[in-house]
């Protein structure tokens, strides 16, 4: 009977106001009390939900989401100011702004997205696709075991693919960085 009146009173929450819908129906409302009202109607493996605060400090994470998610977050003992809701999955990250002010919790803006780079190794080439709306300078670097740079490169086009060929460089591991705005993607390359 609690869950049903849960269900109900989320649902109202939705239909009435306070709802931000963006991709993958990734529901967020504001209830009572300060409370967030999480919706996923169609998470799959390795989709992640996590609230972080202005400096990007984790406060929750949730990493094994089912395909009818729902999860009520309080806000009550965190101070005012600003957060972020991210739903990562395989290929980009959905963000929600969240504003805490004199026990008032708002949903600031429409959802962000941020798209992530995709990295395929095939023997020894390593094709990188990335895709930028927003056409911002992406800067990738190659790193050797020790630390050292290998080759950078700088790309603005909507669409970056590169295939960088690791046959010519001695065996080992290497780290491939991609930086984009303030947010960085890394992924170890192994040549052994």
């Amino acid at each position: 009977m609690q869950r049903r009146m849960k269900t109900l009173v989320f649902t109202l929450l939705l239909i009435v106001g306070y709802n931000v819908q963006a991709a993958k129906n990734f529901d967020v409302a504001v209830a009572e009390n300060q409370i967030l009202m999480v919706e996923l109607d169609d998470a799959q493996e390795g989709d992640m939900l996590t609230l972080l605060d202005v400096d990007g400090k984790v406060l929750f994470k949730e990493a094994h989401l089912n395909n009818k998610f729902q999860k009520s977050l309080s806000l009550e003992l965190v101070p005012d100011g600003t957060y972020f809701l991210h739903l990562e999955d395989e290929s980009s990250i959905y963000a929600k702004q969240i504003e805490k002010k004199n026990n008032t919790v708002t949903i600031k803006s429409d959802s962000q997205i941020f798209f992530k780079p995709n990295f395929k190794q095939v023997d020894k080439q390593v094709k990188v696709s990335f895709t930028n709306p927003d056409q911002k300078n992406i800067q990738v670097y190659i790193f050797d075991a020790n630390g050292e740079v290998v080759t950078t490169l700088v790309n603005n086009d909507l669409v970056l693919k590169k295939t960088f060929d690791f046959s010519a460089v001695p065996a080992g591991d290497y780290m491939l960085a991609v930086f984009s705005g303030d947010r960085s993607y890394y992924r170890t390359v192994s040549t052994k």
